[in-house]
């Protein structure tokens, strides 16, 4: 199924450019598993690597090392969205690091953190409870790939 979405976002879907503060994407192995992280501007992400370092990266260095070919990005319709206080607290977060955990630490609640300034005790760490986080302070209600 996610060659298929990949291919029809890809393909038929239309592209967009994320805004400052927009929550961006990449699947891992279909959804089962997917990494996030918060557009910044300039071409640069803002994300928790593996190693539990807050780092700034260009899209090419996000999506490295995984099977990822497209990045999502928040949209409300065809039109990017995104919350400036999140790309704000994610740069306040730059080189910090996190005692990284694939499931209880990692790169979906870091992304929470940055839209609720909560790092500590929030609980989205999956991507579907991101989206709905996403929704809520951006008013995203669909995803569309980064035309890069």
């Amino acid at each position: 199924m996610g060659i298929i979405k990949s291919f029809i976002d890809n393909v038929f879907r239309d592209r967009v450019t994320p805004v400052i503060g927009s929550v961006l994407y990449c699947d891992l192995t279909g959804r089962l598993t997917s990494h996030s992280g918060i557009y910044i501007g300039n071409n640069h992400i803002i994300h928790l690597n593996g190693r539990g370092i807050v780092e700034r990266v260009t899209p090419d260095e996000f999506i490295d090392g995984t099977t990822a070919m497209s990045i999502y990005v928040s949209c409300n319709g065809t039109t990017p969205v995104g919350c400036k206080k999140a790309a704000n607290r994610a740069k306040q977060m730059l080189g910090k690091t996190r005692d990284y955990n694939m499931l209880f630490d990692n790169c979906h609640q870091f992304v929470a953190g940055c839209l609720t300034g909560d790092f500590e005790y929030n609980a989205s760490n999956f991507l579907w409870i991101l989206e709905m986080k996403t929704e809520n302070y951006t008013g995203s209600n669909t995803w569309r790939v980064w035309d890069r």
